[in-house]
């Protein structure tokens, strides 16, 4: 898991994230890896990294997985604050 310094707005899918709970738009950022495991003999373990969003006012969570194409990502995250 890697944690970002910061407080950061955030959109996705380029529409601003808003938590469902309070409405705030600032949250604390982190990455999560996963690994899934297959239990067919020969494959091998695949690793899906998660962005967790933190909501700064409530805490309230959510992950989100990002996509990339063409150099372009689905999540795009600018810091406002430390």
């Amino acid at each position: 898991m890697v944690r970002r310094r910061g407080i950061y707005e955030v959109n996705v899918i380029g529409k601003p994230l808003v938590c469902l709970f309070c409405q705030d738009t600032k949250f604390r950022h982190r990455e999560v890896y996963v690994k899934l495991t297959n239990h067919e003999p020969g494959v091998q373990k695949k690793k899906l990294t998660l962005q967790s969003f933190s909501c700064v006012a409530c805490a309230h969570e959510m992950k989100f997985e990002e996509q990339k194409s063409d150099g372009l990502s689905t999540i795009e995250y600018v810091q406002v604050g430390e």
